[in-house]
């Protein structure tokens, strides 16, 4: 029988835009408590507005060490356990390699694999004060792939797939579930705000040569509506049901 939300304490990193902002809700309307985490104060508020009293922002760059410290001193200072940890904070920059600037190198890195790495630090001892909980890290397709130009991105969310696969073994005799969520092409995540002028332009005709396009994406793409239902389904099993891997895509793909 599935578990409700309510009375639980979700944490979503990277809660103003896609995703994440659409798992925060949907968890809000079953009843959880859900602390908002990202930068922009303006796209917190908008989520704050549709999720009600039981959202609670903390504007925080998860990059920073100093940032996710201060979060989740202040989550434990209000609620003192967390049930749910969902890493949905993603970044990515089309380029190669040679022409990757340190600023694109970092950005990528930081937000894809140190961020989760910080916050799951932090998130640990809350969730075992709740008795166990769950973890969930959104990785990509282009884990199962490759593509030109991406290399940035694809190696971050490899890397975020072995933590997470690390993590689970380490995590599982403490009650805590560990799961990665690989995702198809999702089309309303905002991650084009991080693609500069004529970055698609340029890439377009080597994704199309390369058929990555075709093998993996498909014509077709997710919404974040459609992503967070499947997430919530998972958050909500049974304690005794562990999955460790949930690859999400369109089924016309």
């Amino acid at each position: 029988m599935a578990q409700s939300m309510e009375g639980r304490v979700a944490v979503v990193a990277g809660a103003s835009r896609g995703v994440g902002r659409a798992t925060a809700i949907r968890l809000g309307q079953d009843g959880a408590t859900v602390v908002l985490l990202a930068r922009r104060k303006l796209l917190l508020d908008e989520v704050v507005e549709i999720i009600g009293p039981s959202a609670v922002p903390i504007v925080t760059d998860v990059t920073s060490s100093h940032d996710v410290h201060a979060a989740f001193d202040q989550i434990a200072a209000q609620f003192g356990r967390i049930d749910v940890l969902i890493n949905s904070a993603g970044a990515s920059r089309i380029r190669l390699i040679e022409e990757a600037s340190d600023e694109d190198i970092a950005i990528t890195v930081n937000t894809n694999l140190i961020a989760p790495i910080y916050t799951t630090r932090a998130a640990i001892p809350l969730l075992r004060a709740a008795g166990g909980g769950d973890i969930m890290n959104i990785s990509s397709e282009i884990t199962l792939d490759d593509m030109p130009m991406m290399t940035l991105y694809a190696a971050t969310k490899r890397g975020l797939n072995g933590f997470t696969g690390a993590m689970s073994k380490e995590l599982r005799r403490d009650g805590i579930r560990v799961t990665l969520v690989i995702l198809g092409a999702v089309g309303d995540t905002g991650i084009d705000e991080n693609f500069g002028p004529g970055d698609l332009e340029k890439a377009w005709p080597l994704w199309e040569a390369d058929g990555y396009l075709t093998r993996m994406s498909g014509t077709h793409l997710l919404t974040s509506a459609t992503v967070a239902e499947v997430l919530h389904d998972v958050i909500t099993r049974p304690r005794e049901v562990m999955m460790d891997v949930v690859h999400v895509r369109p089924a016309s793909s």
